[in-house]
């Protein structure tokens, strides 16, 4: 991305194309533009900065030649990135007919950190490179800011659930489809949950790997999203930002369908098998069924979005150290509701004049317990459905 200073001006792009000059601005419409996709037929037009802002113009235009040089063959024009206080220029170029997957592909490749994409009717729209960046970082705010959005929105999903058949349809699928799904996923977890014991006496390590309870449904579900995937990748054109929200809203119930038949699945696998809980010293063991469905929905996510077997690597490396960090979260959270609760306990027994019955201490224990864990379990499951909206909307 530019400098956060220069992001608080105004952008604006400039290019000459056939001889007439061209300029627009991220979050405006351009009728320049317009006009030009419709004489070139074309269905979106991009714009590529050459180089990251430095400090000076020098720097700047050494980098921008380099990388001028690796921009792929194609009819592109020049241009020019310039901030409202015009202290920073920085030279570009325009595309037509380019996708906005490949659009990002190519700033990617350039080593610069955004750009600019749009279609006929629509504001442009600026883009960071990196879908999941924000603002280059992944400060606890930002993540905080994800977790309670998702939250939000897998609220209204939950809410519209009623309209779960229009939301397979606008899936590009049938109910026929996902009920095949469902029976599927239940009844190869109910079979493998049955014949555990066996499976391991005659396979060992084998079947515990391919039959805990993460497996199953993470790789069905992966697998029949990656298909959504690719139709929708296959499709005419991109969406445009305010199209995308519009699709995710009709198509979330079906996602919240198949993460709850996920954790169904997942609920029928723990319990049927004696799944090993990690022990975590001090911060205490960990839930089999919370454990497993935190990575559940973190396996998935790679196998649903990956293009290719290094984009599956590099992805499940990031899902797994989110699975970690995840697991890791909800045991200091509840170890620190674990003293709080010691400590208010020693409080009260030093004020009040009798002692508390003890099973009324524990029964309140675990209600805080639990209640600790549903939280902290929501908040990042909130974060991975924010996730997994931006990536769905490609944004």
């Amino acid at each position: 991305r530019m400098s956060k200073k220069t992001q608080k001006r105004t952008l604006e792009f400039r290019a000459i194309v056939d001889g007439r000059s061209i300029a627009a601005a991220p979050g405006r419409r351009s009728i320049d533009l317009d006009q030009l996709l419709e004489e070139r037929s074309a269905g979106s037009f991009v714009f590529v900065p050459l180089a990251k802002p430095k400090k000076k113009q020098r720097s700047v235009d050494a980098a921008a030649r380099k990388a001028r040089a690796r921009v792929p063959a194609g009819d592109w024009y020049d241009g020019e990135l310039r901030s409202s206080a015009g202290t920073e220029v920085i030279p570009g170029v325009l595309g037509f007919n380019i996708r906005r997957r490949t659009a990002r592909e190519v700033a990617e490749n350039l080593g610069v950190d955004l750009f600019f994409w749009g279609t006929s009717g629509a504001p442009v729209e600026q883009h960071a490179t990196k879908i999941f960046a924000d603002d280059g970082t992944y400060s606890w705010k930002t993540i905080r800011a994800r977790a309670l959005g998702g939250l939000a929105d897998f609220a209204i999903s939950a809410r519209n659930i009623e309209a779960l058949p229009a939301a397979v349809r606008e899936s590009q699928t049938t109910m026929r489809r996902f009920r095949q799904l469902v029976y599927a996923v239940l009844g190869v977890s109910i079979a493998a949950a049955l014949l555990y014991d066996v499976a391991v006496r005659l396979l060992g390590t084998l079947a515990e790997v391919a039959l805990y309870p993460v497996v199953i449904p993470a790789g069905f579900v992966g697998i029949y999203l990656r298909v959504l995937a690719r139709r929708g990748e296959a499709q005419a054109r991109d969406f445009t930002a305010a199209e995308a929200r519009e699709n995710w809203h009709a198509v979330a119930p079906h996602l919240l369908a198949l993460w709850a038949l996920c954790f169904a699945a997942v609920t029928i696998l723990t319990w049927f098998q004696t799944v090993p809980d990690v022990e975590m010293g001090v911060l205490g063991r960990t839930s089999g069924v919370t454990t497993s469905f935190i990575v559940c929905v973190w396996t998935l996510l790679p196998i649903a979005n990956s293009r290719g077997v290094k984009a599956l690597l590099s992805s499940a490396f990031e899902a797994g150290i989110a699975a970690a960090i995840s697991i890791l979260v909800i045991r200091v959270s509840l170890y620190i509701t674990d003293q709080l609760t010691d400590a208010m306990w020693g409080v009260l027994g030093s004020i009040l004049p009798f002692e508390l019955p003890e099973r009324l201490v524990q029964i309140i224990d675990h209600v805080v317990d639990i209640g600790a864990e549903v939280f902290f379990v929501a908040v990042l499951l909130g974060y991975a459905w924010s996730r997994t909206r931006q990536q769905f909307m490609r944004l």
